[in-house]
């Protein structure tokens, strides 16, 4: 792993001890392996965009997320799709930065919402 990918998920251990409280520094998975991936189909990156296109609408990503909403999106949302790993680094960025105005404007609401929209729920939204 690259540095900047060290840092990342230095920075993702740290928000997660800032949120669980008990977590001391030297506990390497903070969630004791709680994390089971998103529930989700597989799917396309551009299936993902489509999905999340629909979700924001035509106001889309005019705004520039945070950092704090980009880490959130490709770590819980981007790097737990079953379908990920398949994806180029161009495509990971994409769904990452709508992933991030999406969490950015609705929280975790969006990311529920996001999820039926993939797997078809017609309580998917949009």
């Amino acid at each position: 792993m690259d540095e900047d990918g060290d840092d990342e998920v230095y920075e993702v251990q740290a928000l997660l001890r800032a949120w669980l409280p008990g977590v001391a520094p030297e506990d390497g998975d903070p969630l004791d392996g709680a994390v089971t991936g998103l529930d989700v189909p597989e799917a396309t990156a551009s299936e993902v965009v489509d999905a999340l296109a629909r979700l924001l609408g035509t106001a889309s990503p005019a705004e520039v997320p945070e950092p704090g909403a980009r880490l959130i999106a490709r770590v819980f949302l981007v790097d737990e799709h079953p379908s990920a790993a398949g994806w180029s680094e161009g495509e990971r960025r994409s769904v990452t930065e709508l992933a991030a105005v999406l969490v950015a404007r609705h929280g975790e609401e969006g990311v529920e919402a996001l999820a039926r929209q993939l797997r078809g729920d017609p309580r998917g939204g949009g």
